[in-house]
């Protein structure tokens, strides 16, 4: 892999970057971080479903950069019943000779109730939605965000040494 190739796959990954900040600065905007004022909000039914959206957002942003990965170093996407779970733990396994993990196991296991949420959010009426759930991510949404962006730079920084190296 040449070094112009890792720099389109880092642009790639900075506006996913761009856009999981962008969702970020909405809750942050709108008080959803403020634990007094939550459990308030959260009984609100367009404020779930809202939120709801915006982690759906969130996972969907996160799995485009996976796919980036999985397609242009990998060379492997997963596919069938499982492909989205698949995905997210070939993110975090190292590749031998090709790339380093993309993600930390912490990362991943952070992402994992994120990637389920999704699953549940596309496959329920809004006003199902439990407002603990909503509560539980919100919770660890900053985590998941920093650990994530920590992530990405250290990936991005590790295949430019690899490239120079060689």
């Amino acid at each position: 892999m040449d070094v112009n190739k890792i720099k389109v796959i880092s642009a790639r990954l900075k506006i996913e970057l761009d856009n999981i900040q962008k969702l970020y600065d909405i809750l942050k905007d709108r008080g959803m971080f403020n634990s007094k004022t939550l459990k308030k909000k959260l009984t609100d039914d367009f404020v779930l479903r809202a939120v709801g959206s915006i982690f759906h957002d969130f996972y969907t942003a996160v799995e485009n950069m996976f796919r980036i990965i999985a397609k242009n170093i990998d060379g492997f996407i997963p596919s069938g019943a499982e492909w989205h779970l698949e995905l997210l733990e070939q993110m975090c396994v190292p590749i031998e000779g090709t790339r380093p993990a993309f993600i930390s196991a912490g990362t991943k296991l952070l992402l994992n109730e994120f990637r389920g949420f999704r699953h549940v959010f596309r496959n329920i009426y809004g006003f199902n939605l439990i407002p603990e759930r909503i509560a539980r991510l919100l919770e660890i949404f900053p985590e998941t965000v920093n650990s994530l962006k920590r992530d990405v730079e250290k990936f991005v920084n590790e295949m430019e040494s690899i490239i120079e190296e060689k």
